[in-house]
């Protein structure tokens, strides 16, 4: 589920398609990052988080691991992180759509 969206991201499509965002003179450097890369690693590391939590649940389904707080912990970890960007994703969506309708 998450996959899709970095394809989206990787393609560009929420950087203008293809074209990398300008930064401000002041804003910028060497080491800054722009927003779609930081969404990108956000999402990378929810992905990571919800991989790590189902490895868990397998490890303890077939008897690797008895680590039941382990494995609850790191369920909820996923879960808040993913809830965390759905909610962001949501806000994303509604200033987008609020600089949509803006007339010009």
């Amino acid at each position: 589920m998450i996959h899709g969206v970095n394809n989206n991201l990787s393609l560009g499509k929420l950087a203008g398609g293809g074209v990398s965002p300008a930064t401000p003179s002041g804003a910028g450097g060497a080491g800054a990052s722009s927003f779609a890369d930081a969404l990108k690693n956000s999402i990378g590391e929810v992905s990571r988080m919800q991989q790590d939590a189902t490895k868990a649940v397998e490890d303890l389904v077939t008897g690797k691991s008895e680590n039941v707080t382990g494995v609850m912990t790191a369920m909820e970890k996923s879960d808040l992180a993913f809830k965390t960007l759905l909610a962001i994703r949501s806000k994303l969506m509604e200033a987008y759509d609020e600089i949509k309708n803006i007339p010009i």
